[in-house]
């Protein structure tokens, strides 16, 4: 697959690479990702890129997607995390994401997530997207809520001691 780079008037949008290891050791080890998404062990550069590589990268060759970095348009400083999460047990896609904390609340994760989604639209031709989070998370649901997805229920992720809440959108 050729490399995914998308624009929005604030946001790039692009796979990962090796050279964003950095960025995800810092984001994967902050607090609020630690506490809604969960500890992914990441705890060096080779711990991160290990993570690009074997995760990120796989599932843009396996999927067309997967999850992407969120940079400043303006300026190239990567401030999160999102795509879709295609997961070998589960038939949909999901919507993850995440930022860093010094950016959320500034809209940054509406207009990646939108634009993700309109990705999965019309390129991928996907006509469902599924969102999962921890009950807890209320800011997560409100995001998910407000791209226009309906919540569904509860799912059991394997090592997770609480059940996710799961929301879909109809694309």
């Amino acid at each position: 697959m050729k490399n995914l780079l998308i624009t929005t008037e604030r946001l790039t949008i692009r796979q990962l690479s090796a050279r964003d290891a950095p960025f995800i050791l810092e984001q994967y080890n902050e607090p609020a990702f630690l506490e809604n998404i969960g500890d992914k062990k990441i705890r060096s550069i080779d711990d991160a890129i290990n993570n690009i590589v074997d995760w990120a990268q796989a599932s843009y060759r396996k999927n067309g997607i997967g999850l992407l970095l969120v940079e400043l348009r303006d300026c190239g400083t990567p401030i999160g995390t999102c795509g879709l999460i295609k997961r070998d047990d589960i038939e949909d896609y999901d919507l993850g994401y995440s930022l860093l904390e010094k950016y959320q609340r500034q809209g940054y994760v509406m207009e990646a997530a939108q634009t993700v989604l309109e990705h999965a639209k019309n390129v991928l031709a996907l006509s469902r997207v599924v969102g999962y989070t921890s009950a807890l998370n209320e800011a997560s649901i409100r995001v998910l809520r407000k791209l226009g997805f309906e919540a569904e229920g509860d799912f059991n992720f394997p090592g997770y001691d609480q059940p996710s809440k799961i929301f879909a959108i109809k694309l």
